[in-house]
């Protein structure tokens, strides 16, 4: 919590404390960074989709497991 508090307020400092700049941002520039953003976010969709099955067995596997330790639990505990 402290790391959060710390990175909070030196963003915050950062932010209040620099001078404005008087720049230009070219359209061509904010064409190319909104290509660079489409396609980092068409290629992570692609991946999710390829995997998704992947990732769906994953987490269910993982439910399995919790709900048949509970079930090992129960057994030993009736089993004393």
């Amino acid at each position: 919590m402290k790391s959060f508090r710390y990175a909070y307020f030196a963003l915050l400092f950062a932010i209040l404390l620099t001078p404005t700049a008087s720049a230009y941002i070219d359209p061509s520039t904010t064409a190319i960074l909104t290509q660079v953003v489409v396609g980092a976010l068409i290629s992570l969709g692609l991946v999710f989709g390829i995997f998704k099955q992947k990732i769906i067995m994953f987490f269910k596997n993982m439910k399995i497991k919790r709900i048949q330790g509970k079930i090992e639990k129960e057994n030993q505990k009736s089993d004393i």
